[in-house]
């Protein structure tokens, strides 16, 4: 498995699956969610109303992942994935949404995955408790398949090196 640590804008990334870091009401909104959809263009809110209609007619589950086409991105697909909320969920439910995006890239024959720091924003999960997760998910995880782990901050790929290189 090939990982690389970078900072930038995960709209602009190419890889076989970019990660959203959504809310449970896959209609876009602020941070990661937001950047997401406005790069991908209108086909990715009307497939997300789809979904909400037939699948997640109450919001898609913290930890679980809805899998959309990526219209507009440089990707094939974009996983839909809820994190954690720091004070009212359980964070080891950050665990949940890596370990079942991995899941279902190596399920879709994905060769590459672009994740960001999923939670660390307005849900107010650490950073380097993001980082620790992500980096024991991924010592485990054995396909090949190469890991973007995409940080919008400069201070927070700072976080993800430091503990990398552990």
């Amino acid at each position: 498995m090939e990982i690389e640590i970078i900072q930038g804008n995960i709209a602009d990334v190419e890889a076989d699956v970019i990660v959203n870091a959504a809310n449970r009401t896959l209609l876009g909104g602020g941070g990661v969610d937001g950047v997401i959809h406005a790069a991908a263009g209108p086909g990715l809110l009307d497939e997300c109303l789809e979904l909400r209609k037939s699948t997640y007619v109450s919001g898609l589950p913290t930890g679980q992942v809805a899998v959309t086409k990526a219209y507009k991105l440089k990707a094939k697909h974009i996983f839909h994935t809820v994190g954690p909320i720091r004070g009212k969920d359980d964070l080891s439910l950050l665990k949940d949404c890596y370990v079942n995006c991995l899941k279902k890239a190596v399920e879709l024959g994905a060769e590459s995955i672009a994740f960001p720091a999923i939670s660390t924003g307005a849900y107010k999960v650490p950073v380097e408790y993001s980082a620790k997760i992500v980096r024991e998910i991924l010592k485990d995880f054995s396909p090949n398949m190469r890991v973007i782990l995409v940080l919008y901050r400069y201070a927070d790929k700072s976080i993800y090196d430091e503990v990398f290189s552990r």
